[in-house]
């Protein structure tokens, strides 16, 4: 007769025996077997799952890189390349992937989860409609004003305007925290007309918490099988989940609510949210969008949204309050270009600023928004970097690893802004090419069909708010936070980039 220890014997040597088995497969027949990496990231989704959520992920790649070459076996079912090549043939248009199956942890209507290439064509039609460089310029005059008052309130000083003794400059700002605000008002206020003003009022500043504790989990989840989601975020971390889901989920009601009820006082506003709750498909005349996929793409923009442009935000000021020259240059050019703060808009003044492409450039190659590699699942005939990769198998590229390409990027770790200039006194020729590579190397946005489709508008408030900043307000650092090896900005890369700091500090210009 069966006792309780003689059943729980035979599982535990079922279990054990199964791992074994198991680990041999993927060590020995799997066809990802033949190509290096390290040893339990080809056996076990639990080493990409500990680097997702300690947020280091990043920084492993680009040593496993550095180490085994440009494949590395990153999990049981998942090839990581390191080149320009590989990347595009993941990436690029008409290439021979899907996105992975592990994206099924966004959920159902997500645009970020739709494996589907025709039916995630024919969202992205829809949605890309909101960020068009029509749509952007009325965008424009909506987040102007959030601008001003980002540069008033890093300006600001507390109760008193400036610190006594200190030449007018005010006390520092923890500008990963700041830009958030900043990138988060703006991204609300286009889509939804109000905002939740985080610059001007902490009430609503606790749902960064939630946010930043969804981005964790999501990019945890990425690392397991994807029959197991449920099951696992049951286990581990359904109350956590819950409670974040449920901060942003009302935050996030309450500002469509409020966006409907401004355009029940005034017909004429026409913001994001309105255009996808209301878009029709043009061949049944039904609605485009269910209002759940409405809700949850909303959401999915603010994150995206806030998160990925306030990252890059923050590096911009972290590197150019550490690089003077870079400082004076921009300082210069922008100065000279606009003779007032209401003369600031996007067009070809601003895109003349070539010193301040340069180092937002710059910034986002060494601070991506994305760091964490994009998965791609296999179809029949893949190649990537001369590999062929079998149907069903994962394939990805790391945008961070490939922003350290040091054939593309001579001294990877450094922050030079000056290598996205064509230097004059070299072969025009030369410097074309160089610059040539320099752009196919570089892809804080990803490329091809599923690449932000937002990027120009991040691009836009970017390059806006640092043009403001610049000609209102002097800056200069003040401490280390942020800082990591080699003069980098320390980021942890969860789904999205986060940062810490860098401390700032302010003083008002004379106009």
């Amino acid at each position: 007769m069966f006792t309780w220890r003689d059943v729980v014997s035979l599982l535990a040597s079922y279990l054990l025996a199964h791992i074994v088995v198991l680990s041999i497969y993927r060590l020995n027949f799997h066809p990802y077997a033949k190509y290096p990496g390290p040893f339990l990231a080809k056996i076990t989704c639990l080493y990409g799952a500990y680097y997702a959520y300690t947020g280091g992920m990043h920084l492993d790649i680009l040593r496993c890189h550095k180490k085994y070459g440009k494949f590395v076996r990153y999990r049981p079912d998942g090839l990581l390349v390191n080149s320009p090549e590989g990347f595009h043939d993941i990436y690029g248009n008409g290439r021979k992937v899907k996105k992975s199956k592990s994206y099924m942890v966004h959920g159902q209507g997500n645009l970020l989860g739709i494996q589907d290439k025709t039916e995630y064509a024919r969202n992205k039609k829809i949605f890309q409609q909101g960020f068009s460089d029509t749509a952007n310029r009325e965008h424009e005059h909506k987040f102007i004003p959030v601008i001003n008052t980002f540069v008033d309130k890093i300006s600001e000083n507390g109760i008193q305007t400036y610190v006594e003794g200190q030449g007018g400059w005010t006390e520092p700002k923890n500008m990963a925290l700041w830009c958030t605000y900043l990138t988060t008002d703006v991204v609300t206020k286009v889509m939804f007309t109000t905002s939740w003003d985080l610059l001007v009022s902490p009430l609503n500043r606790g749902v960064l918490s939630a946010v930043q504790a969804i981005v964790r989990l999501v990019g945890t989840l990425h690392y397991w099988p994807h029959h197991t989601y449920h099951e696992l975020t049951a286990l581990l971390f359904l109350p956590h989940l819950t409670w974040s889901m449920k901060a942003l989920r009302q935050h996030s009601i309450a500002v469509m609510s409020s966006s409907r009820a401004a355009r029940e006082a005034d017909p004429s506003i026409n913001d994001v949210f309105a255009f996808f709750s209301s878009v029709r498909d043009q061949e049944s005349g039904e609605l485009a969008l269910s209002a759940d996929a409405v809700r949850r793409n909303c959401a999915n923009f603010i994150i995206a949204g806030s998160d990925t442009t306030a990252s890059s935000l923050a590096a911009t000021f972290f590197y150019l309050s550490r690089d003077e020259v870079a400082y004076r240059k921009i300082a210069g050019e922008v100065r000279a270009a606009f003779p007032s703060a209401e003369a600031v808009r996007a067009g070809p003044v601003l895109n003349s600023c070539v010193y301040l492409r340069a180092a937002l450039n710059e910034s986002l190659r060494l601070s991506p928004v994305a760091a964490q590699p994009l998965w791609r699942e296999a179809e029949p005939g893949l190649s990537v970097a001369g590999e062929s990769i079998a149907a069903g198998l994962n394939v990805a590229a790391s945008i961070f690893s490939l922003h350290h390409d040091e054939s593309a990027f001579p001294e990877p770790a450094q922050w030079d802004m000056s290598r996205w200039l064509a230097d004059p006194t070299k072969d025009e020729h030369g410097e074309k090419e160089r610059l040539r590579i320099l752009g196919r190397s570089w892809a804080p946005f990803s490329a091809g069909p599923r690449q932000c489709i937002a990027k120009n508008f991040a691009l836009m408030e970017l390059m806006l708010t640092m043009a403001h900043v610049f000609l209102q307000l002097d800056f200069e650092r003040v401490g280390t936070l942020g800082e990591g090896k080699q003069w980098e900005y320390e980021m942890k890369s969860y789904f999205t980039s986060y940062m810490e700091g860098p401390m700032v500090r302010f003083k008002k210009r004379e106009v």
